[in-house]
Formats: structure tokens, sequence, C-alpha cells
């Protein structure tokens, strides 16, 4: 999978989130996401969310080794309204203001 300069830069500054350290290849979980049609809003959002370890709490895969693979299986069947909510949550504050 290609890595765009949009999913490198989400990924440096997205690098602190929870559960950043559980996936062998943060950057590609990024581009999965963006590839799957989520904002880099909604991305980021995800990301800085308890999804990404619960998503990894379902796989079989020892610690640092979950793939964008996992992240995606974990989205598959999410509702956009979740996604909608999420983003309200981490940055609805910000959102005002824009």
């Amino acid at each position: 999978m290609k890595i765009s300069i949009e999913a490198k830069s989400l990924a440096f500054s997205t690098s602190d989130a929870y559960s950043s350290d559980r996936f062998r290849n943060w950057a590609a979980v990024i581009q999965a996401l963006l590839n799957l049609g989520y904002t880099e809003l909604e991305t980021e959002a995800i990301l800085r969310s308890k999804w990404p370890r619960w998503a990894c709490d379902r796989d079989p895969k020892r610690y640092g080794h979950c793939t964008s693979s996992t992240m995606v299986r974990f989205l598959e069947d999410m509702p956009k309204e979740e996604v909608n909510k999420l983003v309200n949550e981490t940055f609805g504050d910000q959102l005002a203001i824009n």
C-alpha cells in the first residue's frame, strides 16, 4: 500500500494517540481509513479514540503487530452516525469556532 503525504503527516501528528503503538504501521492504518473515504478529521477522531484499542483487542496478533486490516474489520459495520458522534465528541468545541 502506498502511503500518501496526508497519511504520513497525520501519522506524525497522531503518534501520541492512545493505541498507536499497538499497530505495526500507524501510517498504513491511516491510509486505510482515508482509502475507506473517511476525512482527515474523521480519521483523526477515530485514531484518538479507544476504537483502535478495541479493534486490536479482537485481533489475536500480539501487541504491536496489529495491521490496518485489523482496523478496517472493526469499522466494517460502523454506522456513519457513530463516526459523526465521535468527531463531535472529539472536536466539537473546535468545530463550533470554525
